[in-house]
């Protein structure tokens, strides 16, 4: 019975963005920590796995939660809805429960309702919104023209009356008969709502996309495109709706921090879907699975479509400058408060550091080894989605820049190539150089396409500076340091020792 009884267990840290991340920190309780199996040492020591940290993630959702509400209002809301209050704590409840019964973590419990029938209180009241209340799940906010429905689950799933069922049940017949019986119990196993995935299956250099804890739904990927766009609804109204007359901006603050930690948090479960192996654990018999499947080749390039759109992209962090001038820090300090270098708003670290995450997702030895090793595991008459389109992909959407600059007023105000898009073009030259060196783990071919992909942008980006468009200070620096940066990188690629 060790599949589904076991010890309390649970494999993350916690991070909630609440007034401001730090850079190279974030939230190990949605990606399971360290991307690189070399830096996973201790992924498989009792005491990693022996945890649950639910409670510690909850506070994050339940402050989305809280402010998703107050800033759809038209004025700051004074008191939360009594069902989410009820149902928040609820959802702890019988999750540690659940525990002390024996079960463990279920974190694919979360893909058995399609994001259609989250708010539909008619399917939800029986089973719950998720398969398991031994899921990490996230509070489910309804979209602006949606009925919302329950916050969180309000009764156990499924997959929690099989596992009791198959622990507890009162069995007669002798030890054959008992066998038989957990047999039949047991073969249920590949029945939707009782799909099952848990610690050492949703560790950072793992493969299924659809074990994560606190994403919701069928297809994650779908509910990450609607997180962002939920979030995107929320922005303009943090500072008004979070701030009652005669109070300070601090509440604001901690708002906006919440949103930023979420859509990073959705577009980081996109991420896990490129390189992504759905991971089954079926016996072999009627009805079963194979034990791996790789993600579709249209899934993840739906997956990267998204990640150049909502992370890659400007425009979901358009935010005016009001704003960040809004967002002030509290000056409360006392035991368990935190501590900033800086008291204003960090913009470019804390977007950097979501984009630095996710890229670290993308280009993990372990996602590239694992891309490289699906082409085998793929027809040859099959569409793959391969390690050189990743990196062909990431290079063209990153560097956009590169393959043309449209000619127009440019200045030190009104640059060409923003800020955050120069960070990001930073973030991502310096990893790309690091494969193209072997100063990490990755297939040698990954090597090799990356020294290429170097070569054409180095390239790309001198066309670029050699043309009549006239480019502000930075712009200009930004581009000539890059092709510089590359060239030096080719240098040394060529001289090193070859076998």
């Amino acid at each position: 019975r060790t599949r589904l009884l076991g010890s309390r267990h649970d494999a993350e840290g916690a991070h909630a963005p609440d007034t401001q991340p730090r850079a190279g920190h974030a939230d190990d309780v949605v990606d399971g920590g360290a991307l690189e199996a070399r830096d996973h040492p201790e992924h498989l020591r009792h005491g990693y796995l022996c945890r649950c940290d639910l409670h510690r993630g909850m506070p994050m959702d339940l402050a989305f939660a809280s402010t998703a509400i107050a800033a759809r209002e038209a004025a700051p809301v004074k008191a939360l809805p009594d069902k989410l209050i009820m149902q928040g704590p609820k959802e702890v409840t019988m999750h540690q429960v659940g525990h002390t019964l024996g079960l463990r973590h279920n974190f694919k419990a979360s893909t058995w309702r399609p994001l259609a029938d989250m708010n539909d209180t008619g399917k939800t009241a029986e089973g719950g919104l998720v398969a398991s209340g031994m899921d990490y799940s996230p509070a489910n906010i309804a979209a602006p023209d949606e009925t919302q429905g329950d916050y969180y689950s309000t009764t156990i799933g499924p997959y929690d009356v099989w596992a009791i069922e198959y622990g507890y049940k009162r069995l007669s017949g002798g030890t054959d008969g008992e066998v038989k019986e957990l047999e039949k119990i047991a073969a249920r196993s590949t029945e939707p709502e009782l799909d099952y995935a848990t610690d050492e299956d949703t560790r950072g250099i793992d493969a299924d996309p659809l074990s994560n804890r606190f994403d919701l739904g069928a297809d994650p990927l779908a509910d990450a495109r609607k997180r962002a766009e939920l979030i995107a609804e929320l922005w303009p109204g943090v500072v008004e709706r979070m701030t009652e007359e005669g109070d300070g901006y601090q509440q604001a603050r901690r708002a906006f921090g919440v949103l930023l930690g979420q859509h990073g948090r959705a577009v980081f479960f996109a991420s896990r879907f490129v390189g992504g192996v759905y991971v089954h654990r079926d016996h072999k018999g009627e009805g079963s699975r194979a034990p791996y499947e790789v993600v579709d080749a249209n899934k993840q390039r739906e997956a990267l479509a998204l990640l150049e759109e909502q992370l890659f992209s400007d425009e979901p962090f358009d935010f005016p400058p009001e704003l960040y001038n809004h967002l002030a820090a509290s000056h409360w300090r006392h035991w368990g408060t935190g501590y900033s270098d800086r008291s204003d708003y960090a913009v470019h670290e804390v977007i950097g550091m979501w984009q630095d995450r996710v890229l670290s997702q993308l280009l993990s030895s372990v996602t590239l080894e694992r891309l490289h090793d699906s082409e085998l595991k793929v027809s040859a008459d099959e569409d793959a989605f391969t390690a050189a389109e990743l990196i062909q992909r990431l290079t063209h959407a990153i560097f956009a820049e590169a393959d043309g600059i449209e000619s127009a007023d440019y200045s030190n105000r009104k640059p060409a190539v923003s800020s955050l898009r120069r960070n990001l073009q930073r973030i991502y030259l310096r990893r790309l150089s690091d494969i193209a060196l072997g100063n990490r783990s990755a297939p040698d071919d990954c090597q090799t396409i990356a020294f290429v992909e170097l070569d054409d942008l180095r390239s790309r980006i001198e066309q670029s500076l050699e043309g009549d468009v006239s480019l502000d200070d930075y712009s200009r620096a930004h581009l000539r340091e890059s092709a510089a940066r590359i060239e030096k990188v080719l240098d040394a690629r060529l001289e090193l020792p070859s076998p």
